[in-house]
C-alpha cells in the first residue's frame, strides 16, 4: 500500500543558543557547536525521538484516510507545539534560577501593514508565555535605509539581545538583502543571514540558527517515527524563506533524500 504524509499545519518554535546557559556575550562568527533545545539541533544523522505518547493520540481520526489502495495521514501539529513550549518554558525557568538572565528577542518592524503587525502579535505572544523577553522597533513606512540599518545595528551591539527579527516585507524602496546581512549571524533567528543558510547547505556544518518553518517540518516527521532517509520528498514552495531551506534540511541527513518540487511517486509531501 502506497504512503504519503501531508503537513496541515506546523509550529513555530523561536531557537536559542545553548551557550546563553554560560554567556550572553557570544560574537564568533565560526558555526557553533550542537546545542539542546534553545538552540540549534542539527544532528549528522536524523533518527527519530523516542515519543511515549503514540502518534495515533496526537492525530484526529478525521485526519487519517484511505482511497483507493492510497493512504495518507495529515500530521496535526498543535499538540507537538504545545508540548515544545513546555520544554523551552522549563529551560528558560533553569537559567533564570542557574544565571539570574533570559534569552531577549528584539524586533524590528516597518511600516502599517496589518499582516505584519498580527505576526508581531502572534511571536511576540508566544515569547510571552515561555519567559523571553521582547522589545520592539517600530518605524514609519518612509524610514531611510540607513535609519533601519541603524536599528538593527543597535541591537547587534546590544549584549541584552540575544536575538533579532526584521519582519518582512519591507517596503520596496529598501534592500531586504543588505538589511538582513547586517544582523549578525549568531542573533539571525530567522536564519536568513548567507552564513546560516550556506552552512545549513554544506554537510557538516551547523548554521547558528535554522528557519522555523523548515525546521518544524523535519520535528514533526521526527515526532512521529516518519523514517525520511531514502524517501523522496515533494516540497510545494520554493519560497527562500521556507522551501529551500526545507530542501536543504532534508538532504543534509547523509541519507538518500530526493527533494522535488512535484508530487509524482513521492512518499512525502510538504506545503509551505
Amino acid at each position: 500500500m502506497k504512503k504519503s504524509l501531508h503537513f496541515r499545519s506546523f509550529f513555530e518554535t523561536t531557537p536559542w543558543h545553548k551557550t546563553l546557559r554560560k554567556t550572553l556575550h557570544f560574537h564568533s562568527f565560526s558555526s557553533p557547536p550542537s546545542c539542546t533545545f534553545l538552540g540549534p539541533n542539527l544532528p549528522d544523522v536524523w533518527i527519530p525521538k523516542e515519543n511515549n505518547t503514540s502518534p495515533h493520540t496526537l492525530l484526529p481520526q478525521s485526519f487519517q484516510w484511505s482511497n483507493d489502495g492510497h493512504s495518507a495521514r495529515i500530521i496535526e501539529g498543535k499538540p507537538i507545539a504545545k508540548q515544545i513550549k513546555l520544554k523551552v518554558a522549563d529551560e528558560i525557568r533553569k537559567m533564570k534560577s542557574e544565571i539570574g538572565k533570559f534569552p531577549r528577542l528584539a524586533v524590528v518592524l516597518v511600516g502599517d501593514r496589518k499582516d505584519s503587525h498580527t505576526f508581531i502579535h502572534v511571536k511576540m505572544k508566544a515569547c510571552d508565555k515561555v519567559g523571553i523577553g521582547t522589545v520592539v522597533s517600530e518605524l514609519p513606512e518612509s524610514c531611510t535605509e540607513n535609519e533601519l540599518l541603524d536599528v538593527v545595528s543597535g541591537f547587534n551591539d546590544d549584549d541584552d539581545v540575544h536575538g533579532i527579527v526584521v519582519q518582512l516585507p519591507l517596503p520596496q524602496h529598501l534592500d531586504e538583502e543588505r538589511i538582513m546581512n547586517v544582523i549578525r549571524p549568531e542573533k539571525d533567528v530567522d536564519g536568513f543571514h548567507p552564513l546560516n543558510i550556506g552552512n545549513l547547505a554544506i554537510r557538516g556544518r551547523k548554521p547558528f540558527f535554522i528557519p522555523c518553518a523548515s525546521k518544524s517540518c523535519i520535528e514533526l516527521l521526527l515526532r512521529h517515527g516518519v523514517e525520511i532517509r531514502g524517501k523522496r520528498v515533494a516540497i510545494i514552495g520554493r519560497s527562500k524563506i521556507a522551501g529551500l531551506p526545507t530542501s536543504l534540511l532534508l538532504q543534509v541527513t547523509k541519507k538518500n533524500v530526493v527533494a522535488e518540487n512535484r508530487e509524482e511517486n513521492v512518499s512525502i509531501a510538504i506545503w509551505l
